[in-house]
Order: structure tokens, then sequence, then C-alpha cells
């Protein structure tokens, strides 16, 4: 079964990056260019790894992944931020977040995080 990861991320450049890089490595991808619609999709299609950018319209990332909490929804959550502030935010929340990565994030280093959180060595 190949796992289902939402992105959420304001910049449709990194957006669409860390889609096809996601994709590339099989696994399933949805998107959200927002807090509100990550949470909509989250919601309505339960991924199994929440990928939220920190600094995002509407809600932000930490807010989305406590709302994500509250669903009752098991989900391992990164949260990423290319602003010192956002970082430590980030760092500090209590949001159920896993790792917070600095952008721009290194891409091996999301599939590392990735199939150690899944507890696999391949591709989903």
């Amino acid at each position: 079964m190949r796992a289902c990861v939402l992105v959420a991320d304001d910049d449709p450049e990194q957006l669409q990056e860390m889609t096809e890089f996601l994709r590339a490595h099989g696994f399933d991808v949805i998107t959200a260019r927002d807090g509100h619609e990550a949470v909509e999709r989250i919601a309505g299609e339960r991924p199994r790894i929440l990928m939220l950018d920190v600094n995002m319209p509407g809600w932000d990332g930490v807010r989305v992944a406590e709302a994500a909490r509250n669903l009752n929804h098991k989900v391992i959550i990164m949260l990423m931020t290319g602003e010192s502030d956002s970082y430590r935010y980030a760092s500090l929340a209590d949001c159920g977040a896993v790792e917070v990565f600095r952008k721009p994030v290194h891409l091996a280093k999301i599939t590392s995080f990735l199939h150690s959180a899944l507890g696999q060595t391949d591709a989903a």
C-alpha cells in the first residue's frame, strides 16, 4: 500500500517540486495551497503524512497540525519554513509535528525522514 502525503504550501513552485519528487518516489500526493484547504483535504482524504508550510494564508501549518490532531486522525506531521522566527515558533509548538525542516528543504532529507517515519527501507 502506498502512503498518501498531503503537501500544503502557498508557493506554487515549491508545491510542484515537492509533489513531483514524492510521486517519483512512490508516494500518492494530494495538495493544498492554504491552511483551510489543507484541513478540508485532511478531513476528507485522511492522508498518512502531512508536510505543512508554516507560513500559509488562512491557518498556518502549526494550526493545521493542531486541527489534524483534533480530528483524531493519526498522521505523521512535518513542518517546513524558510524564516528563522517561524522555525523557532514551529519548533516550540506543541502541535504534534515530528520534525521541522528549514527551507529550502533538501529532498534527500525528505526521503530519509519519510522512510524512517513510516518504518520502511523502500519507497512507500
